[in-house]
């Protein structure tokens, strides 16, 4: 995962991957067949970890706007867990225009993300915790777009403080006015 990070999905390859681990590239490819077995494993792996990390810890948190800010929280930390920030932001764009397995996989972890945000924000209607006319559509796009900026800033621009600022805007976003 943290080849594909720096690297790209797509730069990660049976033999890259061997040469990474010091074994062979027959080795590599007992475990996962071909490139794009070991590209889907990535990603699959890369979900696991968000789940791990991010979901799971935010779900143990009082349903409604405590969650939605820990699950933010939570995912802004995520873009330090690769060395090259978020594996789906890396590959979505580098896949974005090329179909295949590999870039619906990709597609369907952003989804899920997507539908994580969207269920917790009507959640927190629900709860009454945010404006009844919410646009939950348009929050969800600016919370994910905070988190995407966050990754941007920090991995091509090199500012330190784009966590931060993230973090700043997550919180005036869902600021209970």
């Amino acid at each position: 995962m943290h080849i594909a990070s720096v690297e790209g999905i797509d730069g990660l390859t049976l033999g890259r991957l061997a040469e990474a681990l010091h074994t062979s590239k027959s080795g590599i490819q007992t475990l996962f067949g071909t490139k794009q077995e070991l590209q889907l494993s990535i990603v699959a792996a890369a979900s696991e970890v968000f789940a791990r990390d991010v979901s799971l810890p935010a779900d143990r948190r009082p349903a409604g706007l405590v969650r939605l800010r820990a699950l933010m929280s939570l995912w802004i930390d995520y873009l330090e867990t690769f060395e090259g920030g978020c594996l789906f932001v890396a590959a979505a764009s580098e896949l974005d225009g090329r179909p295949g397995p590999v870039r619906d996989a990709v597609a369907d972890a952003v989804a899920r993300a997507d539908a994580l945000l969207r269920r917790e924000i009507e959640l927190a209607l629900r709860l009454r915790e945010l404006p009844p006319d919410t646009d939950v559509e348009q929050l969800v796009f600016e919370l994910h777009a905070m988190v995407l900026q966050a990754n941007h800033d920090r991995q091509l621009l090199g500012r330190n403080d784009a966590l931060t600022r993230a973090r700043k805007a997550v919180g005036r976003l869902l600021e209970v006015k």
